[in-house]
């Protein structure tokens, strides 16, 4: 007999009170094991659904080099306010974002930094996030070896760069150590304590320059071998880190967490005038992040920080990319679980 029909038997066999008490129950059995800890050291999430409104400064570095003659150009994009939130399910959450400077723009004049999208799990033992990221195309050129830029313009429009990007790690010492309080915000750590932790990433990044754009007086001051017209990355990687949560205060944690990651990147790289080139790399990044957060359990605000640094190498060239986030984050949770609920006598 089929599995699943002996299963839908089983629940349709069983009296009627013991029949609606069965989600509930399984429900119950999989939050413990996803969220399941020593109460001594964490609070967890009493309530079903979480949410929070967002308002984050996105910022994006490049640092191009050329290892031929040791050359070094630095472009920064326009830094973007950008206003969203999330709306978390027990441990399932969906953030969306919308850049408040391209509100209102018609198609084609807006920054390129419209939206950004996030689906993520927060539990005690995994934390998943599959993420979309764009950068906007309004960018300055902040350094070039032995050039001034005094009294110049250094603005540049030609840069663009997407990202999607994968990341999970399972959390060694789930029980006494919550990363859901620290970034999740649907648990309270009571006691200061660390874990580490053990993760996978794949990111897939996309990077152009139009050297078109570049200042008229700048194009003869440029080494030509800082130039691309294409990077596209695929880079799956393993991590290895450490969080720390430090209880200062009731209901107030001081949270970082460092995750250095080694992999394989296959790289394609167009450079101008030239045709492609694919090259299988080595990858080292880095990822950091840094929470501030007061929760009482119903209502929490806080500043969260985050880093990302993806570093590309070859034989004469050299790339590294950093791009990260200060969040104001603000919410509440509702809907307390039944667990929780306070039964009249």
């Amino acid at each position: 007999m089929n599995l699943c029909a002996q299963d839908t038997l089983a629940v349709d066999s069983l009296p009627t009170k013991e029949k609606k008490a069965f989600v509930p129950r399984v429900l119950g059995a999989v939050s413990k094991f996803f969220m399941g800890c020593d109460t001594n050291y964490v609070t967890p999430q009493k309530y079903q659904f979480t949410a929070q409104v967002e308002l984050s400064y996105w910022h994006d570095f490049y640092r191009l080099r050329s290892s031929q003659t040791g050359n070094t150009m630095n472009i920064e994009s326009a830094p973007s306010m950008v206003l969203g939130g999330y709306l978390y399910y027990s441990i399932l959450g969906y953030g969306i974002m919308w850049n408040l400077g391209d509100i209102g723009k018609p198609t084609g004049q807006t920054n390129g930094t419209s939206m950004r999208q996030s689906l993520s799990i927060h539990t005690a033992k995994i934390f998943a996030e599959v993420f979309t990221y764009r950068s906007g195309k309004s960018a300055r050129i902040t350094h070039l070896t032995d050039y001034d830029f005094k009294d110049q313009s250094n603005s540049f429009s030609g840069l663009n760069s997407k990202l999607f990007g994968l990341q999970a790690f399972y959390i060694f010492n789930n029980k006494h150590f919550s990363w859901p309080a620290a970034f999740g915000l649907n648990a309270v750590q009571r006691r200061s304590c660390g874990s580490w932790n053990l993760g996978f990433q794949y990111n897939h990044q996309s990077i152009t320059i139009n050297d078109a754009e570049l200042p008229h007086f700048l194009k003869p001051a440029i080494d030509t071998t800082l130039l691309f017209n294409r990077v596209d990355y695929n880079d799956y990687s393993v991590s290895i880190g450490y969080s720390y949560n430090w209880v200062v205060g009731r209901n107030v944690l001081l949270a970082i967490s460092l995750q250095p990651s080694v992999g394989y990147r296959r790289s394609n790289i167009e450079e101008a005038n030239q045709e492609h080139n694919i090259l299988n790399n080595v990858s080292t990044d880095m990822t950091t992040r840094a929470s501030v957060i007061w929760n009482n359990t119903k209502l929490f605000t806080g500043l969260v920080l985050e880093l990302h640094t993806y570093s590309y190498r070859r034989k004469k060239f050299g790339l590294t990319n950093t791009y990260g986030t200060l969040k104001f984050v603000a919410g509440l949770n509702f809907l307390k679980k039944p667990e929780y609920k306070t039964k009249k006598q």
